[in-house]
């Protein structure tokens, strides 16, 4: 199981404000909050709410701009708060930001191509000319755009949307791990927000980097998210997959939110006469209970006693915070922080040279001061003379060395029988019952098809030898056919006895495994859309591995 590439745990974060000769006041923007986001595959982690619910405050924390009150941060096995600079400087390098203002990202003064040569500069990622451009140039064209028309340009001759994918190639040109996107499309037209969504999906898909995505537009969440995080007043008000969460919501809080988007029906009028209680009283550090609890229809006297913890719902990875709910299981803890031990030795140097300089500096302070004290105490008569005797602060650091047990294996183990072809069980399943046939699919050459409505199911045949291993590529788009939509179908490989032995079950714009065929014979693909229709669109299966021949 990879390890995990971004941990949160406990994460709180209280503003103050006043002090002194007025009256402290505290303001709870982030209270408690745990999150995980996986290494591998790449995922799209959506932060939503209404504003001031916290979303911005943690993407401050995990860019580092802002300390947290209490909590950790754990980022591929690092706590980003003990990093050195030398740490600091990778860790920047692996977490990108694109941020909400596609204008006040920019220095007017500077073309376009500025924004790529500061990275180069800052990050000193090549110092051939040549090499650097076509870097430029690939992840330019990653996000639709071409260096000849843009780079040298200047801000104001742009799109918002073109700005914002500038931004996401800058971002991709260092290669990072995590980009965490503040609203991204928040700013932009709408007729511009779909090329910004589907650069992000092909990030994902293409490259393997994985989106903190913050937003308030639960239509967005619902299309490219992969899980979904509902905040209200910095707590976590429910969470799980976009589409659980968003289809079948359960807070009172999300359900209302999700009502609250306006219907196109004339005749459905709107109630203009909205009377909202105060809630800041529920955002000091002093208070308890559960925040909605003001607004909620369902309040009970329990819910201002404990804020509740998070019962699980039916759907799995579902949760809401909510005790109308407190029959239900409460949702297990995140699991336990993985993070790398021991520490590095050149971290450790680093610290220990820090706490040597700083202890030398303290030394030599008091004792110049103890002299000063001396001098002007002394009497005229007497010389006093101080000394200051150098220190010198030794750390000796040793790592703890690995016990190998050796253990005697026998010589007589027989050997192991080749394994049988794995059955798995799909979240999705393209039936066989229905679908029109398209002939067979060539290993190595691009099988080209398009999906043109909902209930269309294409069927292809396979020619499988047992023991081969083949790479099964699945995009969208294809020779003479543009691929529009943000998915590719759907997949499923039935084996020669009937059996389920492959599939693409995710609707992604490009899919990619391996099959080892555990028998000879014919193997049928089916091709079709999801129980949402998505995935209606052209389509090129690749088949990779060379065809053996036959015996």
């Amino acid at each position: 199981m990879p390890s995990p590439l971004l941990q949160i745990r406990d994460a709180t974060k209280i503003y103050y404000s006043g002090g002194f000769l007025g009256q402290k006041k505290s303001l709870v923007a982030l209270d408690n909050f745990n999150m995980t986001i996986g290494g591998s595959p790449a995922t799209i982690t959506t932060i939503a709410g209404e504003s001031g619910s916290g979303k911005t405050t943690l993407a401050n924390l995990v860019l580092g701009f802002i300390k947290l009150t209490s909590g950790r941060i754990i980022f591929d096995g690092e706590d980003i708060t003990d990093m050195d600079s030398d740490q600091l400087k990778a860790y920047r390098r692996n977490v990108q930001a694109v941020f909400q203002d596609p204008f006040g990202v920019y220095n007017p003064f500077y073309r376009i191509d500025h924004v790529f040569d500061l990275v180069n500069r800052h990050f000193s990622l090549s110092d051939n000319q040549s090499e650097y451009r076509d870097m430029v140039e690939a992840g330019l064209n990653v996000v639709g755009l071409y260096g000849e028309d843009v780079l040298r340009k200047y801000p104001h001759q742009l799109s918002g949307g073109q700005r914002q994918r500038i931004m996401m190639a800058r971002a991709y040109m260092i290669k990072p791990k995590l980009i965490v996107a503040d609203e991204p499309v928040s700013m932009v037209d709408a007729s511009l927000r779909a090329s910004i969504l589907d650069a992000m999906l092909r990030l994902r898909d293409e490259h393997g980097i994985s989106f903190l995505y913050i937003t308030h537009d639960l239509s967005t969440a619902y299309q490219i998210g992969d899980e979904i995080y509902m905040l209200y007043q910095g707590t976590t008000a429910e969470r799980g997959t976009a589409v659980d969460v968003i289809d079948s919501p359960q807070h009172p809080y999300v359900q209302l939110l999700i009502d609250s988007v306006p219907v196109p029906d004339p005749t459905d009028k709107w109630d203009v006469n909205i009377s909202l209680p105060s809630e800041e009283e529920m955002r000091t550090a002093a208070a308890q209970g559960c925040r909605y609890y003001p607004r909620c229809p369902h309040r009970m006297d329990k819910c201002l006693e404990e804020q509740p913890p998070l019962f699980m719902m039916e759907k799995p990875k579902h949760e809401a915070a909510c005790y109308l709910y407190e029959e239900r299981e409460v949702a297990p803890q995140e699991l336990s922080l993985v993070e790398n031990r021991p520490k590095s030795i050149a971290a450790i140097s680093s610290r220990s040279r820090n706490r040597e300089r700083i202890a030398a500096a303290v030394l030599i302070i008091l004792g110049f001061a103890l002299g000063v004290i001396i001098a002007l105490n002394r009497e005229p008569e007497i010389e006093v003379r101080t000394v200051v005797e150098t220190v010198i602060v030794t750390a000796v650091v040793t790592p703890q060395e690995a016990v190998a047990t050796a253990t005697a294996m026998p010589t007589d183990v027989p050997e192991p029988e080749p394994a049988a072809e794995e059955v798995i069980a799909p979240k999705f399943v393209i039936e066989r019952d229905g679908a029109a046939d398209k002939g067979s699919i060539t290993w190595g050459e691009d099988t080209v098809g398009e999906i043109e409505s909902a209930d269309d199911r294409h069927r292809y045949r396979l020619a499988g030898i047992a023991g081969e291993t083949v790479g099964i590529k699945l995009i969208t788009g294809g020779r003479g056919l543009s691929g529009t939509g943000f998915f590719s179908p759907l997949m499923t490989i039935y084996a020669p006895d009937g059996s389920i032995v492959f599939a693409f079950d995710s609707a992604r714009r490009s899919n990619s495994g391996e099959l080892t065929f555990g028998a000879t014979g014919a193997y049928e693909v089916l091709l079709g859309a999801d129980d949402r229709g998505r995935g209606v669109d052209a389509y090129t299966i690749t088949i990779e591995g060379e065809k053996p021949e036959p015996t």
